[in-house]
């Protein structure tokens, strides 16, 4: 299946298959391929089936298109062929006609063994790591405590003092 591998500015990666008669690509959610990059058109360029092959074509984009480096006159068609680059504004892709040539992987056979039942299971402690709401642990706190105990210090003496003051006032 012919792709286009995407390179987008920030950095991110993704590939698009050419499955439509035509595809068209631009910032616009209603073409085939949307890129939603500033650099690139409402409706940049489109891709399409040409005899054997795929043509590029620039549909008037305010930022150009350019092919293996080379700025793409507006309605002209290109010939695509395996390994060229297009650039898109600032977005690069590079043009692959054929995937077939990637890795592809087997699926594993199917194995029809059938596991045994077990024939006894052992009851959990508890079930604390199978819930998703951890029971909450009291944290020890020194520097709590020991302003608690600073505080109690503290109204004990102001308790002492105010029963001495009182106590001289006093005198018979």
């Amino acid at each position: 299946m012919p792709k286009l591998h995407i390179s987008l500015p920030d950095g991110s990666q993704m590939d698009h298959e050419l499955t439509d008669e035509t595809v068209t690509v631009g910032r616009a959610p209603d073409n085939t391929f949307h890129l939603d990059d500033v650099s690139v058109s409402s409706h940049h360029a489109q891709i399409s089936p040409k005899g054997d092959g795929f043509i590029l074509k620039d549909i008037g984009s305010t930022n150009g298109t350019k092919l293996n480096g080379t700025s793409l006159n507006a309605d002209e068609e290109h010939v695509l062929n395996a390994g060229d680059k297009i650039q898109f504004g600032k977005v690069d892709s590079v043009f692959d006609p054929d995937s077939a040539g990637e890795e592809t992987q087997e699926l594993p056979e199917v194995d029809d063994h059938v596991l045994p039942v077990a024939k006894s299971s052992a009851k959990p402690s508890n079930f604390m790591n199978a819930s998703p709401f951890q029971k909450k642990t009291a944290k020890k706190d020194p520097a709590g405590l020991a302003i608690y105990a600073l505080a109690a210090i503290a109204l004990l003496a102001s308790l002492v003092v105010t029963v001495m003051v009182f106590g001289m006032g006093f005198k018979p």
